[in-house]
């Protein structure tokens, strides 16, 4: 990996599985972090219910998790500022949404 990852940034992982880069630019700028927070992306919606749309793939913010920037292989592309907030948006209704 040559440069850090961005938000909003599509990688390919050295598994061959593409991931949304989630994190902070800044947080994934620090050469002593050696984590992003990515979720992953499909080709087709998924099954988890929480899929978000984004152009050419599906994120799926209910599977967020951490991954080793070393990991990172490939930058693919950038998602619209858009498909971002539609991200953020599912992200806080995943999170906000009160125990009954």
């Amino acid at each position: 990996m040559s440069d850090p990852p961005v938000r909003g940034d599509i990688w390919t992982t050295d598994a061959g599985i593409s991931v949304l880069v989630i994190s902070s630019t800044v947080y994934n700028e620090i050469p002593s972090e050696p984590s992003v927070v990515v979720v992953p992306v499909f080709d087709t919606e998924p099954d988890t219910g929480f899929g978000v749309d984004l152009g050419d793939g599906w994120g799926a913010p209910g599977l967020v998790t951490s991954l080793r920037k070393a990991r990172l292989s490939e930058r693919r592309r950038r998602i619209d500022v858009q498909a971002l907030t539609d991200v953020n948006n599912m992200l806080f209704k995943i999170l906000a949404t009160p125990d009954r």
